[in-house]
């Protein structure tokens, strides 16, 4: 077990699943160091707080004597990183990130994990936030390095554990298992199941299988209450409810199938009101304000008011403790506004979140142009959903592609899809309405000719896109 650990070095430790539990292990009273590149990273902040050492080198010799647990991740080589086999070759315990993750859980009175392919983090958050206003004794994970001027991760008490579960594997291509599968939490919720991930996941039928697996090690737990929160809207979930027990989950949604279901949605520049109906909690047409914009959104939001009532507060408490909330980090965050544009960022990087993203954008600002700055993430995701990124670029007024932010994992080929390939795809009879281009500095003049007066600019990716955000603004 981790606790019996002293020193943990955790080898990647910008990865902000990393950087957020190297934080909760300094909050629990152990020394905790770690390597990465000597590169700028959205989690700098989290990791210079928290008095954390940084090495910036890989190498065996560099891993510190004393230490007695490394955790590791899929970046940077994996388990093959030559610290992570010096920690092996002395006998030092490894972990994945995730087998901690898994362990802390058993520490913890009531452990929730946010899982689906889209949306988890928005969630988790939302769910955290909510319960550090409503119970003392919350620590939380989540996908974000911030959210709401409240860290990532946080330890606080053994009362509540919010976890953001993820799909992906654990290190690709030697250890395709999903990373969710070394959780066992009392409660989940599932927000949709979509095709992501080719390179673990070929098909949708095997990301399917894995979500299935996850669920049933949910429901080992035989806790007398809905253990899963379940989104009635989405076709593959709904097709997997029908393999469990009924009483085992509750739903939330659009669908008037739901058990909490979202009847209206009013959206103001300013915030956003939800109608909520259920007869399982005895509401009718009951309102609730969230500072979020998007039919997706509203969807999150329900799937933690459906959680928070089977954990026993009531409506008007849960409205109380969401007041205020406005998103996590990276997603659809207001970065700022110049004399000609405003400008959001967001981590969005399929094409469901893409589309998810600019409708959230457009319900706010319904006047204006939407111009997206998209970075493509792994030329695998791309060249296997490229014809869904066509779709989803039409949603906007005009997109500019970055080359691809590649996998160190991945090997390119000469006949790789490239930004290029993607934009001659998108255009077809919309003449340069995705424009391709050679380096950010390209795209800052690509920028520079399209940006007109009033304009929404969304810098988009999981890559380093976001750190065009203030040339973006300086543009006039």
């Amino acid at each position: 077990m981790f606790t019996h650990a002293q020193h943990i070095f955790f080898v990647g430790i910008k990865g902000v699943a990393m950087a957020n539990l190297a934080r909760m292990m300094v909050q629990m009273g152990k020394r905790v160091s770690g390597s990465d590149v000597d590169a700028p990273f959205i989690t700098d902040e989290v990791i210079e707080n928290n008095s954390v050492d940084v090495i910036h080198s890989f190498e065996s010799e560099d891993l510190p004597d004393d230490v007695d647990l490394v955790v590791y991740a899929a970046s940077h080589g994996g388990k093959s990183n030559a610290q992570v086999v010096e920690a092996e070759n002395r006998n030092v315990q490894v972990l994945h990130q995730s087998e901690l993750l898994g362990q802390m859980m058993s520490m913890f009175d009531t452990s929730i994990a946010v899982a689906g392919c889209h949306g988890k983090t928005t969630t988790s958050s939302l769910l955290s936030y909510a319960l550090i206003k409503l119970s003392p004794g919350i620590s939380y994970m989540v996908g974000a390095p911030s959210f709401n001027g409240h860290a990532g991760g946080d330890y606080n008490g053994t009362q509540y554990f919010i976890v953001e579960a993820d799909e992906y594997g654990i290190d690709p291509p030697d250890n395709i298992t999903p990373k969710f599968h070394l959780l066992h939490p009392d409660y989940a919720i599932i927000t949709n199941i979509d095709h992501d991930h080719p390179d673990v996941y070929p098909t949708i039928e095997d990301t399917k299988k894995a979500f299935h697996i996850f669920m049933n090690q949910v429901l080992q737990k035989n806790i007398i209450m809905p253990q899963l929160i379940l989104c009635a809207d989405d076709t593959n979930i709904r097709e997997l409810s029908k393999e469990l027990p009924k009483d085992s989950y509750s739903t939330y949604g659009f669908s008037s199938k739901a058990d909490v279901h979202i009847t209206n949605v009013k959206t103001t520049d300013e915030s956003m009101t939800i109608s909520i109906s259920s007869k399982l909690f005895e509401l009718k047409d009951r309102q609730l304000q969230v500072d979020l914009f998007g039919e997706k959104n509203a969807s999150n939001t329900a799937a933690v008011l459906t959680m928070l009532f089977h954990l026993g507060f009531s409506f008007e408490k849960i409205g109380e403790a969401m007041c205020g909330f406005t998103g996590a980090k990276r997603r659809f965050e207001y970065i700022g506004k110049s004399k000609k544009i405003v400008l959001f960022d967001d981590y969005a990087h399929h094409p469901e979140e893409i589309v998810a993203t600019i409708e959230a954008s457009r319900s706010r600002f319904p006047k204006k142009r939407v111009i997206v700055l998209f970075q493509p993430h792994t030329y695998s995701r791309t060249e296997q959903l490229k014809n869904e990124f066509v779709q989803a670029f039409s949603k906007a007024d005009k997109v500019v592609l970055l080359p691809i932010f590649g996998s160190a994992r991945e090997v390119i080929r000469e006949d790789s899809i490239t930004s290029e390939i993607l934009a001659q795809l998108a255009n077809g009879s919309k003449k340069n309405s995705v424009i391709s281009t050679e380096s950010k500095d390209d795209a800052l003049i690509k920028m520079e000719s399209l940006i007109k007066q009033n304009d929404l600019v969304i810098t988009m990716g999981a890559g380093d896109v976001y750190k065009l955000g203030k040339s973006i603004l300086e543009i006039e």
